[in-house]
């Protein structure tokens, strides 16, 4: 179950971010403005979805040993 649940915070999260990127370029208005604020909103989102994942998966192998 837990795994169930740190998966749907990652999705969560890397959803919210790259939304925010979306967002912030201008691309759900139909243009495109090279933001830094929205690349950094999309590079955030990978990192700590990512980081979540494999946090999740390094725990669990140190749990097994």
């Amino acid at each position: 179950m837990l795994k169930k649940v740190v998966n749907s915070a990652a999705a969560v999260v890397f959803v919210i971010c790259v939304y925010a990127f979306l967002v912030g370029n201008g691309v759900l208005e139909g243009k495109f403005e090279n933001d830094p604020i929205g690349w950094y909103f999309l590079a955030k989102g990978i990192f700590c979805g990512l980081s979540l994942y494999l946090s999740y998966l390094v725990l669990e192998a140190l749990r097994k040993r």
